[in-house]
């Protein structure tokens, strides 16, 4: 699958054209001095609301990849739930000592 690269500078000029191509071709990328800025993707034909929720998801994906990701370089995918729930615990105490003034 290729993706076409369009400048804004093309999308604010030929905007019908732009179009039209993503139509038949797909996913095009838009560049701002010619860095990607953003992704333009046809519609799918099931609605705003199914396209807007399918990206999200993907976005939730990402997010959650580059966690485990993140994880795995500092090595608290390793950790236990004892050492989830002490962790846990000792943030809740700072936290409550901060409310309370406590040191």
């Amino acid at each position: 699958m290729s993706i076409a690269f369009v400048s804004s500078r093309e999308l604010s000029k030929q905007p019908g054209l732009v179009l039209r191509r993503l139509k038949r071709n797909g996913a095009q990328i838009i560049t701002l001095n010619g860095v990607p800025a953003a992704t333009l993707l046809p519609a799918s034909g099931l609605g705003i609301e199914a396209d807007l929720d399918l990206i999200h998801r993907v976005r939730m994906g990402q997010a959650l990849a580059a966690t485990q990701a993140e994880a795995a370089r500092n090595g608290s995918d390793n950790l236990t739930m004892d050492a989830i729930d002490a962790e846990v615990a000792a943030v809740r105490g700072e936290v409550k000592n901060k409310r309370t003034g406590k040191k």
